[in-house]
């Protein structure tokens, strides 16, 4: 009796597994006739869909992407192709689709202001920097006009969006498309620091009281204060990296 119980449940087990195998193929043959698929394509279709109803994607979203991909299927088995060849292994297709929003959201454009802020305020640190260490080293080589905390603040910000349009305008995409690669970059470097010294010059009209210059250990504070706002904007914007 004892040896009997085991081989029932082994030959029930292997029952259920054959019901099961039937149901999965009269399924995938239902889903051929009605959606006009060929087998095999009906079949990776039919394992597809498992595969995407455990993934956390909304259900509109899920049947959205079944019936685009049963059309384009529908089109292109006329010429031979297959399902398998056509997306790649069900599991990889699956993958795929589950990343795409966040891969989308990381490759979406900066918008123009929030790359001018973020290069605005290195430029910032970098100026503070560059003043406290002249400051430090050579008191009397400081002490002009030209390193005025207005002259800091205005060529910050100027060179901030400059930089901003000088990305924008020299985007991956839009040097793609253009023919004269080499002229528009010269152009738009020339068009960056013609601006720059335009309004660094204009800032130098300035009465000397109202933009005078700061002590080296006020520049080191306003690095530190930069740089910390920063690193909090950073953290909460969001700010990428921009790359050619």
């Amino acid at each position: 009796m004892e040896d009997k119980k085991p081989r029932n449940e082994a030959a029930g087990q292997k029952q259920a597994e054959v019901r099961k195998e039937e149901v999965a193929q009269y399924t995938v043959q239902k889903q051929a006739k009605t959606s006009e698929l060929t087998n095999k394509n009906a079949d990776y279709m039919f394992h597809f869909q498992k595969a995407l109803a455990k993934t956390d994607l909304p259900s509109e979203r899920q049947a959205e992407i079944v019936a685009e991909m049963t059309a384009e299927l529908k089109e292109k088995q006329k010429n031979g192709v297959v399902a398998n060849k056509l997306y790649g292994p069900v599991t990889e297709k699956v993958k795929e689709l589950v990343e795409a929003p966040a891969k989308a959201e990381a490759n979406k454009p900066q918008p123009f202001w929030m790359t001018a802020l973020d290069n605005g305020l290195i430029m910032l640190i970098l100026f503070c920097v560059m003043y406290a260490l002249l400051g430090f080293f050579d008191q009397k080589s400081i002490n002009t006009q030209a390193n005025g905390w207005l002259t800091l603040l205005v060529t910050s910000v100027v060179a901030g969006t400059g930089l901003a349009y000088f990305y924008t305008a020299l985007s991956p995409e839009k040097m793609a498309a253009s023919k004269h690669k080499w002229l528009k970059m010269f152009g738009a470097t020339g068009a960056l620091i013609i601006v720059w010294l335009v309004a660094y010059y204009l800032v130098m009209l300035v009465p000397t009281e109202f933009n005078r210059t700061l002590s080296p250990i006020a520049y080191t504070i306003l690095a530190i204060i930069g740089f910390g706002v920063r690193y909090y904007l950073k953290q909460k914007l969001g700010f990428k990296r921009v790359t050619f």
